[in-house]
């Protein structure tokens, strides 16, 4: 029986996913005027695979390159013919190598590796996708994907408004920055909200390659944190709704550079101030008017004032002035009858090339006492030299190095100038050093005489110490001093020392 005129027929056929199709011509007649068009997937906008009329698909095989086949039977007005029956079968296609996941990113779906399907990308906090979010399995006799695998990189700057939460990387993280940079970033939230940052690594060249942080733009010139080397800062928090940073490097030395963490929420009053590394803090009121104050453990200075207040201005709150913090300085003159000396940023490594410089001073009734709590400096290359006298002309009592705890030292005078040398390359934790003074049990060097020598260098109690002149020079005075306990109870040399005229 032969099919009708002016028939539109069309039919779809889809096999499991994965699968492509075959389909063969068992019989084929057509009467001139009508086709058979076959379409290689879902419908008429695919690929088309042939063109029949007559006989001409007759033994043929047609094979498909994904799961789907669309075919399109139109007859006209005029003669028709017995038609057709096709025959088809399922086969296993060949897939699209597997892509793998980019560096820093992951996989938001993956529909298959077979023709047609497709995966999508996406990258994780803090990294931008370059490329195509989207691979496609390409149709074809070659199985191949559309596009390349995407990337994830950490940039050189951006700008996030009206975002949350966030996250900033410094170029190219976890791997070195590049030289010469100036990335900047600009975080913008809602209006009446603040911006947390929250520093989760941090490496950077010392005072070279430097990460700045303002409150507002740069113009406001309202500085909340300028930071370098590998300390981690501490959180970061703005008064007002927008936060720029910007990191700078030079042409030298680069490091693994920083991660940080950005959040945003609203202000109803003054932040909490934390409390200092190395310090405490008095006070717990975060209200417009409320104070706190701060102070340091010993041995460290505080940086900034010991007491701020919550202000109020509209929207915005903040403490004036702003939160202090505590620092073990780079040297200093130290007075009281006992302290603490630290290397500076200890515990923490000290920082390369530091000239430092500390005058102890006590009681003239007093010595020195110097203990070694900690120590620990790169050897033959930082140095701390202590002094027996107000500088380093003063006698050297020792130089020290090396991560081997010293004994215990003391002066002969109530003054005593310790100068610490790092160089340029490895930092090690540095020193924890506690001072005492103690009451004098010997007499203080007497000093040497013009045109003249000493012999005796004991100054305890007993002890003695001997002059003589020069050639063509005579003694006046004593020559021989003896120290003795004093009318004021403490260790003096019984005679003024002489002279050679």
């Amino acid at each position: 029986m032969n099919y009708d005129n002016a028939h539109e027929c069309v039919y779809s056929i889809q096999v499991q996913t994965g699968k492509g199709i075959n389909i063969t011509a068992n019989t084929f007649q057509l009467a001139q005027g009508d086709i058979l068009k076959l379409y290689d997937g879902k419908d008429g906008t695919a690929p088309l695979l042939g063109t029949y009329t007559g006989t001409m698909m007759q033994g043929q095989s047609l094979t498909s390159t994904s799961n789907y086949l669309w075919l399109e039977f139109n007859s006209d007005h005029e003669s028709t013919a017995a038609g057709f029956r096709l025959i088809y079968h399922s086969f296993e296609l060949s897939h699209c190598d597997d892509p793998g996941v980019p560096q820093f990113g992951f996989k938001t779906s993956d529909h298959g590796h077979f023709a047609g399907s497709d995966i999508s990308f996406g990258c994780e906090q803090g990294y931008t996708l370059h490329g195509s979010a989207t691979l496609k399995c390409m149709t074809g006799e070659r199985r191949a994907w559309d596009n390349n695998l995407p990337s994830c990189i950490a940039e050189c700057g951006g700008s996030f408004m009206g975002e949350s939460t966030g996250r900033i990387l410094s170029p190219g993280y976890p791997f070195p920055y590049d030289n010469n940079l100036r990335c900047t970033w600009t975080i913008e939230v809602n209006p009446g909200n603040i911006v947390s940052l929250q520093f989760l690594a941090f490496d950077t060249e010392a005072s070279h390659d430097i990460l700045k942080v303002w409150d507002g733009p740069p113009e406001n010139e309202m500085s909340l944190k300028e930071v370098s080397g590998s300390l981690v800062p501490e959180g970061i928090h703005s008064t007002l709704n927008i936060v720029t940073i910007q990191f700078e490097t030079d042409f030298y030395i680069t490091k693994s550079g920083f991660a940080i963490d950005f959040s945003s929420s609203l202000a109803t009053a003054c932040r909490d101030p934390g409390i200092p590394m190395n310090g405490s803090r008095n006070g717990e009121g975060r209200e417009p008017g409320d104070s706190v104050t701060f102070s340091c453990d010993p041995g460290y200075e505080l940086q900034g004032e010991s007491r701020i207040t919550c202000i109020q201005v509209e929207n915005r709150y903040y403490w004036q002035p702003s939160p202090p913090s505590c620092i073990a300085p780079c040297g200093g003159n130290v007075t009281g009858s006992s302290g603490f000396i630290l290397s500076p940023n200890y515990p923490h490594p000290y920082p390369h090339s530091k000239d430092c410089d500390w005058l102890i001073a006590v009681h003239s009734d007093y010595v020195i006492s110097l203990a070694f709590i900690s120590f620990s400096i790169e050897p033959n290359y930082d140095f701390l030299y202590i002094y027996d006298g107000p500088d380093s002309s003063a006698h050297l009592i020792g130089s020290f190095q090396d991560s081997k705890l010293p004994e215990k030292i003391e002066s002969t005078s109530n003054l005593m100038y310790l100068a610490f040398r790092s160089d340029g390359t490895v930092s090690y934790t540095g020193f924890h050093l506690e001072y005492k003074a103690k009451l004098r049990e010997a007499c203080f060097d007497p000093g040497n005489v013009m045109n003249g020598t000493r012999i005796g260098a004991d100054y305890k109690l007993g002890s003695m110490v001997t002059f003589h002149c020069e050639a063509g020079y005579l003694l006046q005075g004593y020559s021989t001093l003896t120290c003795v306990m004093g009318n004021s109870k403490r260790p003096e040399w019984d005679r003024a020392k002489p002279t050679c005229q």
